[in-house]
């Protein structure tokens, strides 16, 4: 019988906590799932929301998105050689690197030219000095053939004035021609991945000392 006793006055317990749980007594648990909701301002109008912050476009890119970015610049002052130099320091580093000549303006020489051969120069030569002409060099051409430079002008009209001068000294057999210039100095252009270019770029240009750096035209 007490064992009975026991058991029932346990249920009964429980139906009692149960009761007040479920505020079947008058009073109401606040803390309980539908009161909750009840107590909430305008409940459908809540939203669920990411906690992840969005991006700042204003923000710097990181180091990663800085090293897919391209960079170009032009390196001048160079002589053929140093440029030829450079161009290949900067293959090895992985940079793409073009050689770019910088031509000079054309020269116009006034020359006497068709000479045989050698000793023909030295004929012509000794003559023009008769003439009063003593600046002159002889050029040895291919075939074994002679040419005379008389002079050296920037422009055509310059080099027709100093041709009339050598007519009226009464020598007629020089002419003014137009010559290209082999280039004597050269820019390189590098491109590469941004980080590492800009981090190589002082270490190869410092061999040379009259070295400019410039951006690419856009």
């Amino acid at each position: 019988m007490a064992v009975r006793l026991i058991f029932f006055l346990l249920v009964l317990a429980n139906l009692i906590f149960f009761a007040l749980g479920q505020g079947y007594f008058g009073a109401e648990d606040p803390n309980r799932e539908p009161d909750r909701v009840n107590q909430q301002l305008q409940p459908e109008k809540l939203r669920v929301t990411s906690i992840a912050s969005t991006p700042d476009a204003s923000a710097p890119p990181p180091p990663a998105a800085l090293a897919n970015d391209l960079a170009c610049r032009v390196v001048g002052g160079l002589g053929m050689v140093d440029a030829e130099a450079l161009k290949a320091a900067a293959l090895a580093v992985g940079a793409e690197a073009q050689l770019m000549p910088q031509v000079d303006p054309v020269l116009y020489l006034v020359v006497i030219g068709d000479l045989a051969n050698a000793a023909a120069a030295e004929k012509k030569a000794a003559e023009l000095k008769r003439f009063g002409v003593s600046a002159q060099e002889t050029v040895a051409l291919d075939g074994g053939r002679q040419e005379i430079v008389l002079g050296r002008l920037p422009n055509e009209a310059a080099a027709k004035d100093f041709l009339l001068g050598l007519n009226k000294l009464g020598i007629k057999s020089a002419r003014v021609e137009a010559r290209d210039q082999p280039p004597a100095k050269a820019r390189v252009e590098l491109r590469g991945a941004a980080t590492r270019l800009l981090q190589q770029l002082p270490r190869l240009i410092a061999p040379y000392a009259d070295a400019s750096v410039t951006e690419c035209p856009k």
